[in-house]
């Protein structure tokens, strides 16, 4: 099962009552962090510094799973600088979920693949979730949105875990995610489930089902959302 999410928000109103039917208070959880960009952490004191507990990212992350009834003592943090390939895999095996953190995807494969873990996670028979980056690598391709005009619309190879449709995190009706949502569209004609802050969705097997303010969109969509995009140009040049 995959749960593909935006920010560290998914203990609210918007998917607590679907989410508490699959996440139970004996699970154990593992937090990997590895997304992380080296000009922020780029050794073990500096992680630290945000991923031990106390610290403003490691609670940021816990409380939404305390918030389901899990102990903190069955919450853990797969350690980049301190633990093994071994002790990775090995952590990766005792987990019931498996949660990837967000930041950059590109970081977090790189990181993935250091420490020999990919075939792992692609194995991993527990729950898989993802907030933004950590949501984005668990595809077969991912896509990354331009945040300024001019930006190419890249697209680069995740985990393969999913495949068939794609999504785009942090949904809004702007510019730049229209405009990319309808690139997207023409050049694959796949469905695309845009996920806005409160929103998400559960993907297990064939079946999925969209959390709060999620949505899917497909090609015959594009001429509405073409007509949004005009409004917004014409709106921006008066």
């Amino acid at each position: 099962m995959n749960i593909l999410l935006n920010i560290n928000n998914f203990s609210d109103e918007f998917a607590y009552d679907t989410l508490k039917e699959i996440i139970h208070p004996d699970m154990k959880v593992l937090i990997i962090p590895f997304s992380y960009h080296e000009s922020w952490i780029d050794n073990a004191r500096e992680f630290n510094k945000h991923y031990l507990p106390g610290k403003d990212e490691y609670e940021d992350i816990v409380k939404e799973f305390l918030n389901y009834g899990i102990k903190r003592k069955n919450i853990k943090i797969l350690h980049y600088y301190w633990d093994s390939n071994r002790k990775c895999r090995n952590k990766i095996y005792n987990a019931d979920i498996i949660f990837l953190t967000g930041g950059y995807p590109d970081r977090f494969l790189y990181r993935i693949d250091q420490k020999n873990i990919r075939k792992s996670i692609q194995k991993f028979p527990g729950i898989v979730m993802g907030t933004s980056a950590g949501a984005m690598i668990q595809f077969d391709k991912y896509h990354v949105t331009p945040e300024e005009e001019g930006q190419e619309y890249e697209y680069h190879e995740g985990l393969g875990l999913l495949s068939g449709f794609d999504i785009e995190v942090h949904y809004e009706d702007s510019f730049l995610h229209l405009s990319g949502l309808i690139t997207d569209l023409k050049l694959h004609n796949t469905p695309i489930f845009a996920l806005p802050n409160n929103g998400g969705m559960i993907v297990d097997g064939e079946d999925y089902c969209h959390l709060g303010d999620a949505f899917e969109i497909g090609a015959e969509d594009i001429e509405v959302m073409q007509e949004e995009l005009d409004q917004i140009v014409e709106a921006e040049e008066k």
